[in-house]
């Protein structure tokens, strides 16, 4: 069942979910867990020869402590070894050029700034930008790469299983399941790891449920309507 426009997400931006209240004259409550199924996650299997910095992700950008991105491609250019990505980047600037090099940078502040030929950037998502190969990776400065493409080659294997964005957004319980993600990872982002690999396979909506939960953390609310954003293609 297709979900009424912005029913997904402007409820779920709000969450009002596990830690809210509700006030009466008497009390304050709190408001009832949404009554979702529990996910299923397919295990990951990383094959051996695979790059021992393999991202696939979404990055929120932002700061390195909450960038895997930015992360891995600070461990890969100082231990020197190749990195493999296939990381979903949300960027300002979705212009991709046919030929040369591309720099992508999130459009979160103060986000990492990747250049790469612009052949291992796919824009069929835009504003979602993949970037997608193995590298080897090399820091110009603080918060900036350089990638030289080693391998054209995706490693489905490390792909998450899971249902796609279409699906996620559409689902009859989307508006209750997204939302309750986002609010468990904002309560426990150690969890992380966990929420990608249950909800990697939908790139974009785990794009936002990464934004929301750190705006939840950060600020206490959501300073924009991410997961709207994230569904707002099947949502017409």
């Amino acid at each position: 069942m297709r979900l009424r426009p912005l029913a997904l997400l402007s409820a779920a931006a709000l969450l009002a979910t596990t830690t809210a209240c509700v006030s009466t004259p008497d009390e304050t409550r709190p408001q009832p867990r949404p009554s979702v199924s529990k996910e299923e996650v397919t295990p990951i299997e990383t094959p051996d020869d695979a790059p021992k910095v393999s991202i696939v992700d979404s990055s929120p950008g932002g700061a390195k402590d909450t960038d895997p991105l930015w992360q891995g491609l600070a461990e890969a250019a100082e231990k020197k070894t190749e990195a493999y990505l296939k990381v979903y980047v949300h960027t300002g600037n979705p212009e991709v050029p046919d030929s040369g090099e591309t720099t992508v940078t999130a459009d979160s502040p103060d986000s990492v700034s990747v250049t790469v030929d612009a052949k291992n950037v796919d824009d069929g998502a835009s504003p979602f930008l993949l970037i997608h190969g193995t590298f080897e990776v090399e820091e110009i400065g603080n918060s900036a790469y350089t990638l030289k493409t080693v391998d054209d080659e995706d490693i489905p294997e490390l792909d998450p299983k899971g249902p796609d964005d279409e699906k996620r957004c559409t689902a009859d319980d989307a508006q209750d399941r997204i939302g309750l993600a986002a609010d468990d990872l904002a309560e426990d982002p150690g969890r992380r790891e966990e929420f990608r690999q249950q909800w990697g396979g939908s790139p974009r909506v785990w794009w936002g449920i990464q934004m929301t939960a750190i705006s939840l953390g950060e600020e206490g609310g959501v300073a924009g309507d991410y997961l709207t954003e994230a569904c707002g293609e099947f949502l017409q």
